[in-house]
């Protein structure tokens, strides 16, 4: 036994360092510039050629910092894992690497003096990570609801990074690709700033490695061996500075810390004077291959971030992981009820008001005010498009939230969520590489064909699942779909600021055609209201209860998981990938209407009309004459609300 576990761990060793050398190869190969294999045999020796200037000073640095960026995010994610007994536990899920990314933002776009990055990132890295233990429960808060407060954290940082961007002048455009994880160096200023604080991240945690594998094995077990909890922060300490280090090189690469730790604890790999190198190794590699397959796939002209092709192998990882982990206990489905309730005519008072103030307030508000009936006139051809469009997006959007929370009876669940937004909005790119015109009918249906193959992906992984796991499977999926999204960007040579206000969520330039286009959604929409509200009921109730009223629970799940994909691909095909108005407009919903669907599926349309109003309003006039997209003011109030519901859950 033990001769076969040295022979297993030699292997594993030997192959990754086999492997991590055939990948610097080929790393130092790839490019627009070709470099031979005999320019890297005669490197050493310093040439005169241009061959060697393009080693020294481009593709050295790179490879240094893919190598870099996965052993730190590897061997934090292990540290995270195992201090925290959670498996879920990673820079990215934890909001460190947001938090990290925002403050490397804030230093460099808002800031007047000069902030290090690196000392930029670990503040940032040290707030997300406080945060995320504060919302999530603290130390030993169960795996799922930690890794869901990350995530509505990362949300919100991601949020205010990007709306700081578009707010920015022409120094954002680099900000922009580094956001989405590129690797691409000009010299070695990086990673001498960073390769410092990585090795004494490193030489720490070699040795620590005693007192992590007595972390692993309880937090009482550990402080009846004389551990204190000042190891446990001085671990964590270390794990955010290693963190802070990947973001100042390589930008919020994500899955790296979550996939490589976990996998090789799953062949058996525990201990962590063993877990810690093959990690950095291991990480390493998939850190280079992910750069390597960058450089390849992009065309000439385009750089393909890193990033995205991480995302695109790490979230089917999360998603086995998330499938067969065996992380906790978790509370199964139930009933979405609240009790509040106004009485009908107040309601509709309410509901009156709100609808006229919005409405007025769109029409008068913009990138100026119009104060008088004929400035009203002047502008309200142009002002009128983009509220109908507002509307109608909102409409839909508020309608696929309530179906898909009932069909679940999951009150985190909404399109951005579970994916479907994403798959509608990555399929919409295609569209548009495709020629087919936005708001077109064939448009329209390849956004459909997004949002339904998003739905099936979702149930394919189990719609069935806890709440928080769910919610977790469709927050991986949309991950994964982004990082199709933002090749697809790159390498079409789209423009990217336009293509991020885009993708985030605009009513920009929309005319009456665009709100044409919305009629038929609107009609589905009417007609899954007539239908199907009583059996939204009934379902919520629970799946023995509605079965023993007669009711076929997994037809009617399926049918309202069904209109809820194509009321999102209406609103997605018009407007763009607007994110919260799904979960913001049901939950107000039934604060003022109740749980019956009667009631609550007409306030939630008239709420979420009002909401995407009253968002592209304050985009339009907030950094006039430039626009903020509403997606990115909607994800500014509803990944924040997000985190309020999760606590209400613990609580």
């Amino acid at each position: 036994m033990q001769a076969s576990r040295a022979v297993s761990l030699k292997l594993l060793f030997s192959s990754g360092l086999g492997l991590l050398v055939l990948l610097s190869i080929l790393a130092l190969m790839q490019g627009g510039s070709l470099v031979a294999w005999s320019d890297i045999v005669a490197a050493p020796s310093r040439p005169e050629t241009l061959a060697q200037a393009i080693i020294e000073t481009i593709r050295a640095p790179r490879l240094s910092a893919a190598i870099l960026v996965g052993v730190c995010l590897a061997v934090a994610g292990a540290i995270m894992q195992t201090v925290l007994r959670n498996p879920l536990a990673a820079p990215d899920i934890l909001a460190v690497t947001t938090g990290a990314q925002l403050a490397l933002v804030i230093a460099t776009l808002l800031v007047p003096f000069y902030v290090p990055s690196l000392a930029a990132t670990v503040f940032g890295g040290v707030l997300g990570g406080l945060s995320c233990l504060t919302l999530g429960g603290g130390l030993r808060a169960p795996p799922v609801r930690l890794a869901l407060a990350g995530i509505a954290l990362s949300l919100s940082f991601a949020a205010i990074s990007s709306a700081i961007v578009l707010m920015a002048d022409d120094r954002a455009s680099g900000i922009v690709l580094w956001s989405a994880g590129i690797l691409d160096q000009t010299g070695w200023t990086k990673v001498a700033t960073v390769g410092p604080a990585v090795a004494v991240g490193l030489f720490v945690v070699s040795l620590m490695a005693p007192s992590l594998d007595l972390l692993g094995l309880g937090e009482d077990s550990a402080r009846g061996l004389g551990m204190t909890r000042a190891v446990t922060l001085l671990a964590l300490g270390v794990s955010v500075v290693l963190a802070g280090s990947a973001v100042t090189l390589g930008g919020p690469i994500g899955f790296v810390g979550l996939a490589v730790p976990n996998l090789l604890r799953g062949i058996g790999i525990t201990r962590h004077r063993q877990v810690i190198p093959l990690s950095a190794i291991w990480g390493a590699v998939a850190v280079l291959i992910a750069d390597v397959a960058a450089q390849w796939l992009s065309a000439e002209g385009s750089s393909i971030p890193t990033g995205a092709i991480v995302a695109c192998l790490g979230a089917p990882a999360m998603l086995i992981l998330l499938r067969f982990a065996r992380i906790g206990q978790e509370q199964r489905p139930r009933a979405v009820s609240i009790s509040s309730r106004l009485p009908a005519g107040l309601l509709i008072a309410v509901l009156l008001v709100a609808s006229a103030v919005a409405v007025a307030s769109a029409l008068a508000v913009g990138d100026g005010i119009a104060k008088t009936v004929p400035e009203l006139v002047a502008v309200f051809d142009l002002r009128a498009p983009r509220l109908l469009v507002a509307m109608g997006a909102g409409m839909l959007l508020a309608g696929a939230g309530v179906f898909l929370q009932a069909a679940t009876r999951n009150p985190l669940c909404g399109p951005e969520t579970l994916g479907l937004a994403q798959g509608a909005a990555l399929f919409s790119l295609v569209a548009l590489l495709g020629g087919l015109p936005p708001g077109s009918p064939g448009f329209q249906l390849v956004a459909a064909a997004g949002s339904f193959a998003a739905l099936f992906c979702l149930f394919a992984f189990g719609v069935h699942r806890t709440p928080e796991r769910l919610v977790l499977y469709g927050i991986a999926l949309a991950a994964s779909l982004g990082a199709c999204g933002t090749i697809i960007v790159v390498e079409a040579r789209l423009q990217t600021m336009q293509a991020l206000s885009w993708l985030a969520g605009s009513t920009h330039a929309r005319g009456m055609d665009d709100a044409a286009t919305l009629l038929p959604w609107l009609l589905l929409l009417l007609v899954a209201a007539m239908s199907f509200c009583s059996r939204l009921d009934v379902l919520v109730l629970g799946d023995d209860t509605a079965r023993s009223l007669g009711l076929s629970t997994s037809g009617t799940r399926l049918a309202a998981a069904a209109f809820a994909a194509a009321f999102v691909a209406g609103a997605v095909s018009s407007i763009g990938a607007i994110g919260f108005v799904g979960l913001l407009a049901p939950h107000a919903g039934r604060l003022l209407a109740g749980p019956k669907h009667a009631r609550l599926l007409p306030v939630s349309l008239v709420l979420g009309a009002i909401l995407v109003v009253v968002a592209d309003m304050v985009g339009r006039s907030v950094i006039a004459p430039r626009e903020l997209p509403a997606g990115i003011v909607t994800a500014l109030v509803g990944a924040p609300v997000f985190a309020l519901l999760l606590n209400r859950r613990r609580s």
